[in-house]
């Protein structure tokens, strides 16, 4: 889910402003930062990040009168994700569901992985795959992820996975492509 939060202050000189008579709106846009983080942190799964902030009027010198920011919402299944949305009070959100992947595709890429020897981790992806976009358009989908030799980082220059993992990648998406043609 995407949204918008707004926080309204009042503009004002930052050297003949008192501490105790300001109205920061940047202030509150930072209180409400650190509530997503608490907040999605609390919901087994769920994520919520601030992407964008806007600082009006935006003077090295002038208190904040708007900001404006954006929020990325996610959680594995809409129950955690409306949990997630209503306690952020999300402006104009624009959701999208979380979507599961066909049971059918996930058990002959299970088998593929056993059949190889490689372990088989199944976990939720946050992201926003094209898989997921399918799925929720009712196309069966999945999704094989190859391990990080980083600790995970994606989206990222630190990236890294092995050939070999690639190559065992390739060979279990092949099996498991055979086994769903099969029947």
């Amino acid at each position: 889910m995407r949204g918008y939060r707004n926080f309204f202050g009042t503009a004002g000189h930052a050297g003949t402003t008192p501490m105790d008579g300001r109205e920061d709106a940047l202030v509150a846009a930072a209180e409400f930062v650190l509530q997503a983080r608490e907040v999605a942190g609390g919901i087994d799964g769920a994520v919520a990040t601030v992407g964008r902030l806007s600082v009006e009027p935006g003077g090295m010198n002038v208190i904040p009168g708007r900001v404006g920011l954006t929020v990325d919402a996610r959680a594995p299944d809409a129950e955690r994700l409306d949990r997630l949305v209503a306690a952020l009070g999300i402006e104009e959100p624009v959701r999208t569901e979380p979507a599961p992947m066909s049971e059918e595709i996930r058990a002959a890429l299970r088998a593929e992985l056993e059949r190889l020897g490689v372990p088989v981790v199944e976990l939720p992806s946050g992201a926003g795959h094209d898989a997921g976009i399918l799925a929720s358009a009712g196309v069966p989908s999945g999704m094989l992820f190859v391990r990080s030799l980083n600790g995970g980082v994606s989206h990222n220059p630190a990236e890294l996975s092995s050939p070999e993992d690639i190559a065992l990648a390739v060979d279990a998406l092949t099996g498991a492509l055979g086994r769903l043609a099969a029947g």
